[in-house]
Parts: C-alpha cells; structure tokens; sequence
C-alpha cells in the first residue's frame, strides 16, 4: 500500500544564496535559513533533508504541524496526529520538489512504475512514477524526465518522502504555483532520496 501525505500550518518563504557544491548540485543544509532550521527542529522529531539538490532550486517555502497540546509522545517525538513538515523547493521555470515527514497516516496506492533504492538513512525506498500496478521502472523510464515522481513514505514513524510537485501548492504555500511539465528523471529522485540526511540537533 502506497500513499500521498497531507500536511499543514505555518508558511515561512525565503529567498537564499547558493552554497559551494559541485557545479550540478547545492548542499542542502545551506539552503535552509537558521529561523527555518529552528522551525523545524521545534517539532521534536528527526529532521531529514537532502544533501544534494539539483542545481538552481531553492527553499520556496516551509510548513510545519507541530502536536496539539497535551498530546502524548512517543520515543521517536510522534504523537498520534503528527508532528508534520513539509519543505518546497523551486527554481527559476516553477519546477518544484517536496521533502516531507509526519508522524502516521500512511497508505495509498501503488506506483505505474516502481524500483527499491538503498539508502543510508531510511533503508529501502521505493521510487515511484504516477499510479498505477507497479511494473518494474526500465532504465529508459530512469534517464526520461516524468511529471508524477515520488517515494513511499519510508521509515519507523515518522515517515519520509520525495515527491515532484504540479500545480499549485496550497497545502505548502497559496502563492506557489508549480510548472505542470515533466523535469526530473526517476535517477535524479533518487539521488536526492538517497542523499538525506539528519539535520543536526
């Protein structure tokens, strides 16, 4: 069972400066402000978000969901509703990607097409491509820009997911509008999946 994540709450926009990083990629750490590092930190859970981001994207926007009040918390800082956090990343053609955590509420639906890819933080990721029966993604599919890339949510609560992003942002940000056509291969959602990291506590 696969599955989409709705989050929500306050939108904080910035506009950032590049980080030294190969010229391909940005580190991005560098990308997030200190007052938006501290949003998400405030949640009480891990916060992950990748290393390496394709060149010319910046942070659009965060959102953030903390607990309600007198929730009870886990071990992991979950409680039964969250905590949730969503990061949008954009460049200068509207092209968009999220990275997002909560804290349950995962199911959903099977990719079109599907492949498992190891990563260092959240073990074994499936990357997916549109909806569909899960047919193996060829590496044709892998080199060809896609319009509807994302992840299962993956780890042991909270989750973690990748997805591109279409159309306009209103759960992140009502102001955001993202490009409708396909730009990221499956190859390059990978290579962000597999490059997230914890943000230090």
């Amino acid at each position: 069972m696969k599955n989409a994540i709705c989050l929500s709450l306050a939108v904080s926009l910035t506009s950032l400066l590049p980080a030294a990083f190969p010229a391909h990629a940005q580190s991005g750490h560098n990308l997030l402000s200190a007052s938006q590092k501290a949003s998400l930190k405030s949640l009480g859970i891990k916060v992950a978000i990748p290393k390496y981001v394709p060149q010319g994207f910046r942070v659009a926007a965060i959102r953030t969901e903390p607990c309600r009040a007198g929730d009870q918390r886990d071990a992991n800082g979950v409680c039964r509703f969250g905590p949730d956090y969503t990061v949008l990343y954009r460049n200068s053609q509207n092209h968009c990607f999220v990275v997002r955590a909560t804290g349950g509420g995962i199911g959903g639906p099977s990719g079109q097409y599907t492949r498992a890819v190891d990563t260092n933080l959240l073990g074994k990721v499936d990357v997916n491509v549109g909806i569909g029966m899960g047919e193996p993604i060829t590496e044709a599919i892998a080199n060809t820009p896609q319009a509807n890339l994302w992840t299962f949510p993956a780890g042991n609560s909270p989750f973690y997911a990748v997805a591109t992003r279409q159309g306009r942002g209103d759960q992140i940000d009502s102001t955001a509008t993202c490009s409708t056509r396909a730009f990221m291969t499956p190859n390059e959602l990978i290579k962000i999946v597999q490059s997230l990291e914890w943000i230090p506590q």
